[in-house]
């Protein structure tokens, strides 16, 4: 719980930093946006959450107190890169699915649609999320080395550096930062790991006609199931519109108020 959280709190002071030095369309954004204080508002709502839901997630992915293990053993993992490397894929390939799930399912969408409710991208904005899209999330972890994979065997360090790797990703990906596709670095890099360019068409408002890229850390996923919707460019706007808008207040999105025009 505490390493993971130092990663997050230091990739969004790195990520933030980053937005005001290298800024998407040279155009800045403000230190202290509207967004942002609703992102780090919603974070600080749903911490408790993720408190009682990490320690869960640890308890059962090594078995405490003699507790269930998963149902398909990979003890015969014993080098701790490919016990990682294992974690690691597999966290990103469900999520990946339950994202991809989130947007077809009309019932999951209701609340995904708070995190796309922000019409501006910068580090924080992967904190913007409903409770349920939360608890959601949250499970992943726990159904996989809990429930399918015993993982008991893994060293401690495994899952925390696992699940790190995709906090990382989602910061930088949501990154109001320059990503130039003309760059052959950055060309290079663009289906490699999640980067603000692949994820901000993501967030197009125009989602009816362009709904994909729905990786968490490895953008192959979209590549190899035909959900990758990348432009040279990134979009003009981003949230969503017509009634599917949200009131901008810390509770309001947490009840689903639709936004009055």
């Amino acid at each position: 719980m505490q390493v993971t959280t130092l990663v997050q709190i230091a990739a969004l002071v790195v990520g933030l930093a980053l937005g005001a030095l290298l800024p998407r369309g040279g155009v800045r954004l403000p230190l202290f946006s509207r967004d942002l204080l609703l992102n780090v508002g919603t974070a600080a709502l749903l911490f408790p959450l993720r408190v009682g839901l990490t320690l869960l997630g640890v308890r059962v992915a090594h078995g405490a107190d003699g507790g269930f293990s998963g149902a398909v053993d990979l003890g015969g993992l014993t080098a701790p890169w490919l016990q990682f490397l294992t974690c690691f894929l597999l966290l990103d390939f469900a999520k990946y699915w339950l994202h991809r799930a989130d947007h077809r399912i009309p019932w999951l969408w209701t609340f995904h649609r708070v995190h796309h409710s922000t019409e501006s991208l910068d580090a924080t904005a992967g904190l913007r999320m409903h409770a349920v899209d939360f608890l959601k999330l949250s499970a992943v972890p726990v159904v996989l080395f809990g429930l399918l994979f015993d993982v008991t065997s893994f060293a401690m360090w495994v899952l925390p550096a696992a699940v790190s790797v995709g906090i990382v990703a989602d910061t930088f990906s949501h990154m109001h930062v320059e990503f130039p596709y003309q760059n052959p670095v950055c060309r290079t890099l663009l289906y490699v790991f999640n980067n603000p360019l692949f994820h901000s068409w993501h967030h197009t408002r125009d989602a009816v006609l362009c709904d994909g890229n729905y990786a968490n850390a490895l953008p192959v996923w979209d590549v190899v199931f035909g959900s990758n919707v990348t432009q040279p460019e990134p979009p003009a706007l981003y949230g969503i519109g017509g009634d599917q808008r949200l009131e901008h207040g810390l509770l309001a999105m947490q009840l689903l108020r639709r936004r009055r025009e």
